[in-house]
């Protein structure tokens, strides 16, 4: 019995053993720390859904040959390039300074358009080791030049997290498992930027203006005795035209600057309402005319008012209330 027993005690303290050589062999996880600063971004261009961006960039590893300029790609740009690479010890790590430039890919957010808010990320990702041999932290310090944002814009936040990437695929090595998940280290920059959009709904939506000012004179004409004795019918339905052509010209400008999206948008509340109310207009027009023609004059008056009031109630308050929300 005794030796039954010093044998179960044998195998439980050579298995110890075997499993703490085990342990010590495999490296812990190494984290490399990375910092950056932002020093330029331009070119917010709405149209071809992407951004500028060039930043300092730096990698503190305990590895001389951990080349994040080799190693590393922003991968949601459409191209981007590396300069002034450069390393430098200090300590028992190395420091590996590079500047990215790159053309950032962005689905713009146009729902509160020209009042909207923007979140711009740039994701940078190792591509050689999966997190199980590198993980990135963040260096606190990491921050962006005060100069750098667009005019038109203001900085709301600014932050860089570290997260993963999972790729769910064999890469083509055939003793890999199909249901392989790959999983590699990346950080992601996160810029949050608010519009400064007084000055550009002027501009950008005048034609739409232009033509509430045609309609809202051509209901103050049908809603006045006065007006209706001066103003025939031909002019007015002119003047439903001429908002017709400011609305569409506005319209054409506004989508060259903006992309499409399946959102509902600020700008398609006012363009359809815009033309609900040049509709609402030419229908009053005609119809005061044939009361008038009629005799009906008290009916025609309280019937224009009160299609005047829901265009500004329709129009002007929903879009009140949409921009207010923004």
């Amino acid at each position: 019995m005794k030796k039954i027993y010093n044998a179960i005690l044998f195998v439980i303290f050579s298995n110890a053993l075997i499993f703490t050589a085990i342990a010590e062999e495999v490296p812990a996880t190494p984290d490399v720390e990375f910092g950056m600063f932002i020093t330029n971004l331009h070119d917010i261009n709405f149209s071809d859904n992407e951004f500028q961006i060039e930043f300092w960039s730096w990698f503190l590893s305990p590895k001389l040959d951990y080349l994040p300029s080799e190693r590393t790609e922003i991968t949601n740009s459409k191209k981007f390039s590396i300069r002034n690479a450069n390393t430098q010890k200090f300590d028992d790590n190395y420091l590996h300074s590079q500047v990215f430039k790159g053309t950032i890919k962005k689905q713009w957010d146009i729902r509160d358009f020209p009042f909207d808010t923007q979140t711009l990320i740039i994701s940078l990702e190792d591509t050689i080791e999966t997190t199980d041999s590198l993980v990135f932290s963040i260096d606190e310090t990491s921050s962006i030049a005060n100069d750098v944002i667009p005019e038109g814009w203001r900085l709301q936040s600014f932050n860089v997290v570290a997260a993963e990437s999972d790729y769910p695929t064999t890469f083509g090595d055939p003793r890999t498992s199909a249901d392989t998940n790959y999983k590699f280290s990346k950080v992601e920059a996160r810029l949050t930027l608010k519009r400064n959009g007084v000055r550009v709904f002027i501009t950008a939506f005048l034609g739409l203006f232009v033509a509430t000012v045609l309609m809202l004179i051509v209901y103050v004409i049908n809603s006045t005795k006065t007006g209706l004795s001066v103003i025939p019918l031909q002019p007015r339905i002119t003047l439903c035209v001429g908002a017709i052509f400011a609305a569409v010209g506005s319209i054409y400008s506004l989508n060259a600057k903006i992309p499409y999206t399946t959102d509902f948008t600020l700008s398609d509340s006012l363009q359809i309402t815009t033309f609900i109310g040049i509709a609402l207009a030419i229908i009053s027009s005609v119809w005061s005319e044939t009361l008038m023609k009629k005799g009906r004059e008290k009916i025609q008056r309280k019937l224009m008012i009160s299609i005047w009031c829901l265009f500004l109630i329709v129009h002007i308050g929903l879009n009140f209330y949409l921009i207010n929300l923004a």
